[in-house]
């Protein structure tokens, strides 16, 4: 174990050790390191110390722990995170499989739900309303990576709340019912809500990115989704394609 400084938590003293082999090179990307049960022994230190720093390292995007199989260094450790473009739609899902994880989900909620404010304001209907809607929470091998809530104008999706989202994401579904001719979105960084650092397993002070979508059909905005994801464990991109423009200015036009 790492020693000399202030004394420190022992499971700090484990993300020490880990990150110290991580950053010599011997366990190196891709690589399963020693399991819980392997290290504690090695560190004179028990399982559940071993296993909270295990977890906050994969918060972190340190580790990636696949369940039967073993824990492993993460791929790449800034480019490992699930990614959503800048001025496309991708699935989360597909997202999360693409960096090498299992997805996974939790639909906590599905049915017919009151408009808030902010989705009211967005579709372009009355407040108090109710709607189709849903709340999902999105895992890469078991991490929470992001909390969708989605909110739909009534008659744009039928049989949109009679749906199995933890077998398919609502993405997916609308992808096949829905004609969407715009999306615009917004992302804007915060410190999340008890409730949604809770679900999120982060801690109050963990800055989250809040991604603001509308998809429309025809100038008519169709969903509203608000998408919540801990700062550490997703990113965003963007590739573009400089045009002229008038007057010799460029212009940005997305690349899909």
């Amino acid at each position: 174990m790492p020693d000399g400084g202030a004394p420190q938590p022992r499971y700090a003293a484990v993300k020490e050790f880990v990150l110290s082999r991580i950053a010599s090179g011997e366990w190196a990307a891709n690589a399963r390191i020693p399991s819980e049960n392997e290290l504690g022994p090695m560190l004179g230190v028990s399982r559940i110390t071993v296993n909270r720093a295990f977890a906050e390292l994969a918060r972190e995007g340190r580790l990636r722990k696949v369940p039967g199989v073993g824990t492993f260094v993460a791929a790449d450790l800034d480019g490992n995170k699930p990614r959503t473009g800048l001025t496309s739609i991708e699935s989360i899902a597909e997202e999360i499989r693409g960096r090498g994880m299992a997805w996974s989900c939790e639909v906590l909620a599905l049915g017919a739900a009151t408009l808030t404010e902010e989705a009211a304001d967005a579709l372009g209907l009355p407040r108090g309303g109710r709607v189709p809607a849903s709340i999902v929470l999105h895992k890469g091998d078991l991490l929470p990576i992001q909390l969708e809530e989605r909110f739909i104008r009534p008659g744009y999706a039928p049989g949109y709340e009679a749906q199995d989202f933890s077998a398919r994401t609502t993405y997916d579904f609308l992808r096949e019912v829905g004609k969407v001719t715009e999306m615009e979105q917004a992302v804007t960084a915060i410190l999340p809500l008890d409730e949604i650092a809770r679900l999120l397993e982060v801690g109050p002070r963990d800055p989250c990115l809040v991604i603001r979508r509308r998809t429309f059909r025809h100038g008519e905005a169709t969903t509203f989704s608000r998408l919540t994801q801990p700062a550490s464990r997703f990113e965003l991109s963007g590739r573009y394609r400089m045009q002229d423009g008038p007057g010799g200015h460029y212009s940005l036009r997305g690349t899909a």
